[in-house]
């Protein structure tokens, strides 16, 4: 925060103010996505979705000008969404972002594309305050700290009540943070297999040799006929953790933009609610996806007590859903020397992060 002759500098309001020759182009896209935040959203995402749309109608030029409104109305929707983690089982509401495209008569590669294109537009992201939920600002520490003009930073959640209200009618943190009431969330039931807690030397030592499959995701029918397997084998050892099994994916199916991801495991199949989640650790050190949700990078692969033929499962990007399985090929005891974790067979080629559209 800074401050001008004494005087606190408020953020710029939202509206849904747009320029004469862009209202035609506003009023359609939102009658648009009304419609659909009314069926599967809320009153408070719809009015992000408006401010979204009126900013970007003030642009100049504004990228709403050429383009049809009900693709631009998916973009918006699914660029909101991202950022406030509309495609995550755990949260309500939720969607899948498939089914938001196909409301929308959308192919999701148009979708997806748009989507990014507006979240570039508006420089938003995920854990944005600018364009966040209530349910994510409440716990998200870049809602609330702020930088005095000493150059002092203070968390407004431990401000005095009347210091709040301040930064409040000033725009500079999106509610009084005492005004809003979280009901308790239940957790997602774990699965009954125990997992280790301090594996032993020879099993942080042991080689893991996983098979991971593509099997659903932002993919042409044409990519489909050309590559009907997708598949890479990696070789990890007991002492690496998810994260890094998640960087050698990543890596191994040639991924350009990191996103949020999590691993299931213990389940009977994809998005089990009983397979016990791991994710990234959120910043203000709560799990990013459920109550129960554990720390990919403070877990080492030989702690999941994992057996041969053991398959789990792995979701990239909560926004275009890509899932894979991933099958325990083998374990073997005193891995060779070498850096691991590495990608020793692809099977298929890699489908484009961000396939190229054409305008619907």
């Amino acid at each position: 925060m800074s401050q001008q002759g004494g005087a606190i500098v408020s953020k710029p309001t939202k509206s849904e103010n747009v320029p004469k020759a862009m209202q035609k182009k506003f009023d359609e896209i939102v009658a648009i996505t009304e419609e659909f935040s009314q069926q599967h959203l809320n009153e408070e995402y719809a009015e992000l979705i408006r401010f979204a749309t009126a900013a970007l109608c003030r642009k100049r030029p504004s990228p709403l000008a050429r383009g049809r409104a009900k693709t631009w109305a998916c973009g918006i929707t699914h660029a909101i969404g991202m950022v406030n983690f509309l495609y995550d089982r755990s949260r309500e509401p939720y969607i899948s972002a498939k089914d938001l495209y196909q409301w929308f008569g959308v192919s999701s590669s148009t979708g997806q594309a748009k989507s990014k294109l507006v979240r570039d537009t508006l420089n938003t992201h995920q854990l944005d305050p600018e364009w966040s939920i209530k349910s994510i600002n409440k716990d998200n520490p870049l809602a609330w700290m702020i930088t005095l003009e000493s150059g002092l930073t203070i968390d407004v959640r431990t401000a005095p009540r009347h210091i709040q209200e301040l930064f409040y009618q000033n725009g500079l943190i999106p509610f009084p943070p005492d005004a809003f009431e979280s009901e308790d969330t239940p957790s997602r039931p774990r699965a009954s297999k125990k997992r280790k807690s301090k594996p032993t030397k020879a099993e942080l030592n042991s080689l893991y040799v996983l098979n991971v499959y593509l099997f659903d995701g932002l993919v042409t029918e044409e990519f489909i006929k050309t590559n009907p397997v997708v598949c890479r084998t990696i070789e990890i050892k007991g002492s690496n953790t998810l994260t890094d099994l998640h960087d050698a994916i990543f890596d191994a199916f040639d991924r350009e933009e990191e996103h949020l991801y999590e691993f299931q495991i213990g389940g009977k199949g994809p998005n089990d609610p009983e397979a016990v989640r791991y994710g990234m650790k959120s910043p203000f050190s709560k799990p990013m996806f459920g109550n129960d949700s554990k720390d990919a990078e403070a877990t080492r692969i030989a702690s999941l007590d994992l057996s041969v033929d053991d398959a789990f499962g792995y979701l990239f990007d909560f926004g275009d859903s890509w899932m894979h399985q991933i099958n325990v090929m083998s374990i073997s005891e005193n891995a060779p020397k070498g850096n691991y974790p590495r990608a020793t067979k692809r099977e298929g080629e890699s489908p484009p992060q961000y396939p190229d559209f054409e305008e619907e």
